[in-house]
C-alpha cells in the first residue's frame, strides 16, 4: 500500500502534463472536470492575491469559507496544493500550479461562452449589467432609473457595487458591461465618458468641536482624528493625494474602513473626521447626523466616469442610461 508521499508524487507528475493525452491523466482530468466554477475562482484568487486572507477581502467573503473551499480542493484532489510555512509566505505546489492554470483557462472559455451566448439572445440588446464604485452607490438614484426605465420599459439593468480595485478587476475581465468610478489613472484604459463629479466633502458628527467652526484650513486637519479608507486600497489613495496637495502632509488616521457604509457610520458615532464623496453621506447629512466643514483651500470635485466594454452587447441600452444621468446630474 502507497503512502500518501508517494500518491502525491505521483499527482503531481501527472498533472505537470496534463495537456497531454496520455492514460495517465484521465483520472485527474474527470477529477478536476467534477470541480465547480466558485471553486476555482476562489482558488484563483488565492494564487493571484498571494494568500487565504488577501482572496477573502478580493472575493467580499468571509475568510473560513475561503479557507473551506481550499481544503475541498485538496481532498478531492487528494494532493497539497500549498507548501506551508509558520511566518513564511505559502508556496504553490506543481499540483497547484496546474490546477490554476487550469482554472484561468477554464474561467476564461467560461465568460467567452457567456459572451458568445449572449450575442444570440435578441433580449441581451435590452440587458445591461453595471458596477458602481462602492463610494459612488448612490450616484445613480432611483429618480433617475424611474425616468430611465420609464422611457424604455423593455430595459432590464442589474447594478452591483464594489470597491474601486474589483470594479476595475471586473471591467477587465469582461463581466460586467459597463462601470462608473471616479475618474482615475486605472480607469483611462476604458473608453467612457465623464457624466458628472462629485464634490469632497470633510463630514463630522454633529458633536464634533469642529461641528460650530464649521470651517478649517486643510492642513490644520492633522491636530485632529481621521477615519480612512483601507491602507493601499485604490480609493484611498486617491483621497489621499488629494488631501496631500490640498495642505494635509502628515493625517492623523485612528481607523481604517473598508466599507463605505461603515465609514460614515464611525464618523456619525464620533470616532473622527472623515473626507467622503457627498453622494456618499447625502441622505446622512439631509437627516441631520452628520455635518460639513467646509475647508480652505476647498477640495476639488472627484470626475465620475462611466466606462463601457468593448464587447458590451448593450451598447446603445448604456449610451441612453449615460444621457439620463448626464441629465439629471445638471439639474
Amino acid at each position: 500500500m502507497c503512502s500518501r508521499h508517494t500518491r502525491k508524487s505521483k499527482l503531481d507528475n501527472r498533472l505537470a502534463g496534463y495537456e497531454s493525452n496520455s492514460h495517465e491523466t484521465i483520472g485527474w482530468r474527470r477529477a478536476i472536470q467534477s470541480l465547480s466554477l466558485r471553486k476555482l475562482l476562489v482558488f484563483r484568487a488565492i494564487v493571484d492575491c498571494g494568500g487565504v486572507n488577501a482572496a477573502a477581502d478580493h472575493l467580499g467573503i468571509a475568510q473560513p469559507s475561503v479557507t473551506a473551499h481550499l481544503r475541498a480542493l485538496e481532498a478531492h484532489l487528494d494532493s497539497t496544493l500549498f507548501m506551508r510555512s509558520r511566518g513564511r509566505r505559502n508556496v504553490i505546489t506543481a499540483t497547484g500550479q496546474a490546477l490554476y492554470k487550469y482554472a484561468c483557462e477554464t474561467l476564461t472559455k467560461s465568460l467567452e461562452f457567456q459572451a458568445a451566448v449572449k450575442r444570440f439572445d435578441p433580449a441581451a440588446a435590452q440587458t445591461v449589467s453595471i458596477v458602481i464604485q462602492q463610494a459612488l452607490a448612490n450616484y445613480i438614484t432611483p429618480a433617475a432609473l424611474a425616468t430611465f426605465l420609464r422611457d424604455r420599459p423593455d430595459a432590464r439593468i442589474s447594478i452591483y457595487s464594489e470597491p474601486l480595485s474589483q470594479t476595475i478587476k471586473l471591467m477587465r475581465e469582461g463581466r460586467v458591461d459597463a462601470a462608473i468610478a471616479m475618474a482615475s489613472p486605472e480607469t483611462n484604459e476604458f473608453e467612457g465618458v465623464i457624466i458628472g463629479a462629485t464634490p469632497l466633502l470633510i463630514i463630522a458628527s454633529p458633536q464634533h468641536p469642529l461641528a460650530k467652526n464649521k470651517r478649517i484650513a486643510v492642513s490644520d486637519l492633522e491636530h485632529f482624528d481621521l477615519v480612512a479608507g483601507m491602507q493601499g486600497s485604490v480609493g484611498w489613495g486617491m483621497l489621499d493625494s488629494i488631501l496631500r496637495h490640498s495642505g494635509l502632509r502628515q493625517p492623523r488616521i485612528v481607523l481604517r474602513m473598508q466599507s463605505v457604509v461603515s465609514l460614515i457610520n464611525a464618523v456619525i458615532h464620533d470616532i473622527g473626521l472623515a473626507c467622503a464623496h457627498a453622494c456618499a453621506a447625502r441622505q446622512e447629512i439631509a437627516d441631520g447626523k452628520l455635518v460639513v466643514i467646509e475647508t480652505d483651500p476647498p477640495l476639488p470635485p472627484v470626475p465620475i466616469k462611466l466606462m463601457i466594454h468593448e464587447k458590451a452587447m448593450c451598447r446603445e441600452l448604456i449610451e441612453a442610461l449615460t444621457s439620463t444621468l448626464i441629465a439629471g446630474a445638471d439639474q
